[in-house]
């Protein structure tokens, strides 16, 4: 056959689609340009956008964070704290799915579900967006389509719903190249509209947090400061609740004073308050956006240092050098620690010793494994920062249960850790290939469904059973302890 005809169809077809993606292109710029003009369009692009003024606010006197009880519901129950790891959608969908196995499980001795009976959440990255979406919706809880909500909220694409409208409306993407915004704002305000569809402040989250009827769980939200590689809570609770994990007379160990104070600044959590600002004014979306800033991905959330207004009876837990700096760097919660435990060790100091405990991990993480790999494997970015995480949250994970049982009574702290896993090796490398991103394929949340079901059923004998030891009800029964002792 003759090619001419063939190479002369070619060129028309691609001559023909270069003038429909020109015309497509001028019609963008033209629609962007008639934008511009609208006043009524500019203020509705400008609500797209969290305000580069809208930062952090001083602390005002009197205007410190007070306690909350922590109490459970009956004094017989114990504290139950439930931690959900970072991972993306993965880490959020999942966490939803958890939750609402762990609502179906009836805590012994009490008419109310295991997941009624937190009291604490802590979350690193996208784990809070699945705590703050249970909390703000937190009231409806029992309505029939309550989880299905959930997990359609959690599988939403972020990643178009931040960025790719500015692919159809250039304006948005001008303004963003000529402000002080960045795409962590962005992921801010899509957060906001996301799950509450207005403003919603850390006084806001409180006034639920503190009521006296069926208080809401309390939140903390884990990032990590740049600045001097600390702990981030953002939460309602005091600094008093974080005192440092290091013994004050502690003299087994000689290091130069400068190490010292490095060393014990990393193990003491910082506070708004630590800093002088009022988290009170705080939008709790962008807390969840600050701790889910990935690094290279997207830039860390910027925090103003107020250091005359830092509390005189908080002044030592902040360095010197850190209240100096004019700002806050504030990133993935996952660069410390990636499960959400760290911060509830800081809180346990400030338990009773014989206080029933409960600790339930939701881990979506992609738990690290050792890989056969050819002399010439080329280790990429991603692939070198996914190592420093798993080593990051792996090797203390080791470490925390001897710790605790350092500070609090054995027999009165049981964990169980909810971990994201298949029983069979299709299912299990099917779960290890969804990726850390903020979208998630109708495939995936099929499978991280499935597997929900399949990880709380397993794990159903040591909840129900280090429930009941705790209360006085017997001892845990053999699949339970099978189940701590593999995990």
């Amino acid at each position: 056959m003759n090619s001419r005809p063939i190479k002369h169809v070619s060129r028309v077809v691609l001559s023909s689609t270069a003038r429909i993606l020109a015309v497509l292109v001028a019609a963008a710029f033209l629609a962007s340009c008639a934008t511009m003009n609208d006043p009524a369009q500019r203020r509705e692009m400008r609500q797209n956008f969290v305000a580069s003024t809208d930062t952090n606010v001083p602390l005002a006197a009197g205007h410190e964070r007070v306690d909350i009880n922590l109490s459970p519901s009956s004094k017989k129950d114990p504290l139950v704290f439930l931690t959900i790891s970072g991972g993306g959608s993965r880490s959020a969908y999942y966490a939803a799915c958890v939750m609402e196995q762990l609502s179906q499980i009836q805590a012994p001795g009490s008419g109310r579900s295991l997941l009624e009976n937190v009291r604490v959440i802590s979350t690193v990255s996208a784990g809070g967006l699945a705590a703050s979406w249970y909390l703000a919706h937190y009231d409806q809880r029992h309505a029939p389509g309550f989880y299905d909500d959930f997990k359609k909220a959690m599988a939403v694409n972020l990643q178009w719903r931040a960025y790719g409208h500015m692919v159809w409306f250039p304006p948005l993407a001008l303004q963003l190249l000529g402000s002080s915004l960045t795409r962590t704002d962005l992921l801010a305000n899509e957060i906001e509209k996301l799950i509450w569809k207005r403003p919603e402040t850390f006084d806001d989250l409180r006034q639920k947090e503190m009521r006296a009827s069926d208080p809401a769980p309390v939140l903390i939200l884990n990032g990590t400061v740049y600045n001097s590689g600390q702990r981030l809570v953002m939460t309602n609770l005091p600094a008093r609740r974080f005192p440092t994990l290091v013994n004050e007379n502690a003299k087994n160990i000689a290091i130069s004073p400068k190490d010292e104070v490095i060393f014990r600044s990393l193990v003491t959590p910082l506070t708004f308050e630590d800093f002088g600002s009022d988290i009170g004014q705080f939008r709790v979306s962008q807390a969840v956006a600050a701790s889910a800033a990935y690094p290279i991905l997207l830039a860390p959330f910027r925090l103003k240092v107020y250091k005359d207004c830092v509390p005189a009876d908080l002044a030592g837990r902040a360095t010197p050098e850190l209240l100096n700096s004019p700002w806050l760097h504030v990133a993935d919660g996952g660069l410390y620690e990636n499960l959400g435990i760290d911060p509830i060790l800081n809180m346990m100091k400030t338990v009773d010793r014989n206080q029933p405990v409960m600790m339930i991990v939701i881990e979506a993480d992609q738990r690290m494994e050792t890989y056969s790999v050819e002399r010439n494997k080329s280790w990429g970015p991603f692939a070198v920062l996914m190592r420093i995480y798993d080593i990051g949250t792996l090797r203390p994970l080791l470490l925390y249960g001897d710790y605790l049982r350092r500070i609090h009574n054995e027999d009165k702290l049981k964990t169980v850790i909810v971990r994201l896993e298949g029983y069979d090796d299709h299912t299990d490398n099917l779960l290890k290939k969804i990726p850390t991103a903020f979208k998630l394929s109708k495939s995936h949340q099929e499978a991280l469904d499935e597997a929900a079901r399949e990880n709380v059923q397993h794990a159903s004998d040591a909840l129900v059973g280090y429930y009941r030891q705790l209360i006085g009800g017997g001892k845990a029964t053999k699949p339970a302890k099978k189940y701590a002792e593999t995990h």
